[in-house]
């Protein structure tokens, strides 16, 4: 594994990304750098956003609370979506524009504003946490659509006295008027690091190969990641670096895998298949192992319940109904391969998971 440097406030820098001649570059969702950037304070409220009147309970729009990482998800989005911003400063690292901010509780996030850079698709993002929030999965940080005053953005720009960065920002930066919106993205704590193992993935879901009993759990979550990858269209996954989980530590020795990364997914792309299909395909046709309960939610999802879910957002729908057809139209392929699977091999050996 890759060596992960530690930040000066005890958090770790996102491992290096090695290039990929096939793949698109993009962000992480949360990248940890040292924080060698100069900050702005927030003069005020950082433009509208969801209403301050308890509405996360609305936002989260589930039966029964559920969580990230261990905390509340109502919790989390009222801060993403409402929390007032104290202060902001440049996230170094990637191609794309975006920017670490402070919250009056203490929380933090990340600012992905909407910009000129196709890979940095802010509602990429919030669709990629409503589509595993919609299937149970919980793996993508939670992210809300909100705006942030132009201005802000641009004294943060200013204050690094980089002038290629602020000339970047007042140029890439999209919006109407003093209004930027973009994707308040989960800050995840502790820092993070890759997942060892995972390029082994060809291997640990083929059903004509042994699975040893200790990379069950790995496998699974492998499974889970590709075929949500292929609905979601992520043409970013395998570029290098983007399969992470939380710091290993004492207290938290086995980490749950993430699925970050996801400004270059939901691409509609000829015949609804996306951006990459063979790509996506070769990729699909290895995964001979999946989850039981995972393809049931996926039998499940229709076009009412998934637009119920992204409709959730403040700022309305991130796909809207050409990108729900999409993703359903994909969604329909897994199925397919899966049942074709299962006619071919068996059930006992495809639904190797629960």
């Amino acid at each position: 594994m890759r060596p992960v440097a530690s930040t000066s406030d005890g958090e770790a820098a996102r491992p290096p990304a090695p290039s990929a001649p096939d793949a698109t570059s993009a962000d992480a969702s949360v990248v940890e750098e040292p924080d060698a950037a100069p900050s702005v304070q927030a003069e005020a409220d950082a433009g509208p956003s969801a209403s301050d009147d308890g509405g996360a309970g609305e936002i989260a729009g589930a039966t029964g609370a559920t969580s990230f990482l261990g905390v509340d998800e109502r919790v989390i989005l009222r801060r993403l979506c409402n929390g007032e911003v104290t202060r902001m400063q440049r996230n170094t690292g990637g191609s794309t524009l975006s920017f670490r901010v402070w919250f009056a509780d203490g929380g933090r996030g990340l600012f992905k504003p909407q910009q000129t850079n196709s890979v940095a698709n802010f509602r990429a993002e919030i669709a990629a946490y409503r589509m595993s929030r919609h299937l149970g999965l919980h793996r993508a940080p939670p992210a809300c659509g909100r705006t942030i005053l132009r201005s802000m953005l641009q004294r943060t720009a200013d204050a690094t006295g980089d002038m290629a960065f602020s000339t970047r920002v007042m140029r890439e930066i999209l919006g109407r008027g003093e209004l930027v919106p973009g994707a308040m993205i989960y800050w995840v704590p502790g820092g993070l690091e890759n997942v060892p193992g995972s390029e082994r993935y060809p291997d640990l879901l083929d059903t004509t190969k042994p699975l040893p009993e200790q990379d069950r759990v790995l496998a699974r979550d492998l499974s889970a990641l590709l075929l949500v990858d292929f609905i979601n269209d992520n043409i970013d996954r395998w570029s290098g670096g983007n399969i992470l989980r939380q710091r290993t530590t004492a207290q938290n020795p086995s980490p749950q895998m993430l699925f970050m990364d996801n400004g270059a997914a939901f691409t509609i792309g000829r015949d609804n298949l996306g951006a990459r299909p063979s790509d996506q395909a070769q990729r699909l046709a290895r995964v001979t192992r999946v989850s039981r309960s995972l393809v049931a939610r996926l039998r499940a999802m229709t076009a009412e319940s998934l637009g119920r879910e992204m409709r959730l957002d403040p700022l309305g729908s991130p796909v809207g109904d050409n990108g729900l057809a999409a993703i359903l139209t994909r969604r329909d392929r897994v199925i397919q391969h899966v049942d074709a699977l299962i006619t071919a091999r068996g059930e006992a050996a495809v639904y190797a998971f629960e």
